[in-house]
């Protein structure tokens, strides 16, 4: 059985990082990048902390433990992660952006036995409940070569705001709630 929850103790926050190093870039192979997808970012228990501020990430558990997760990222926390101030930096700059309120979405994975199983989606829609009153959308970017992961949010509704990175490989996202 699948839940949609809010992540609220330390261990769903370390269970986030665990599932998160499992699907990193680096551990990985070649064919799985391509068909499965990957993440590309590492955050510690601290970092999952302070990105999100009041607010919860949402997980996907199967008994009990994290099988999925979905990460709120505040714009206010933006200088902590200079990695990411390019996706920021084309966000504001997008025109479709202008006058919006948004948050980012740091980072979504679902493992792999649960791929397909509307984990991505059920956790999309829980932030969505969770974040729609205090933001128009939330926005996100998308490495070109994640073509799984590209699919799978213009499913749940997002659509191209910009593109970002030196070589405009990465895909600026948005899914607008109102």
């Amino acid at each position: 059985m699948l839940n949609i929850e809010l992540a609220t103790t330390i261990a769903d926050l370390e269970q986030i990082l665990a599932l998160q190093c499992i699907n990193h870039s680096r551990a990985v192979n070649d064919e799985q990048r391509s068909s499965q997808g990957f993440v590309t970012m590492e955050y510690t228990v601290e970092e999952l902390q302070a990105m999100a501020g009041p607010h919860r990430h949402v997980v996907a558990k199967a008994g009990g433990r994290v099988a999925g997760y979905c990460l709120v990222m505040l714009r206010e926390t933006r200088e902590a992660f200079p990695f990411l101030l390019p996706m920021f930096d084309a966000i504001d700059a997008a025109p479709a952006m202008q006058g919006r309120s948004y948050f980012a979405m740091g980072q979504v994975c679902v493992a792999e036995p649960l791929r397909g199983s509307g984990a991505f989606a059920g956790m999309y829609h829980g932030m969505r409940d969770q974040m729609q009153e205090h933001f128009d959308e939330i926005v996100t970017e998308v490495s070109a070569h994640n073509p799984r992961s590209l699919r799978a949010h213009a499913k749940v509704g997002f659509r191209d705001i910009a593109r970002s990175g030196p070589d405009k490989d990465w895909h600026v996202i948005s899914w607008d709630w109102r």
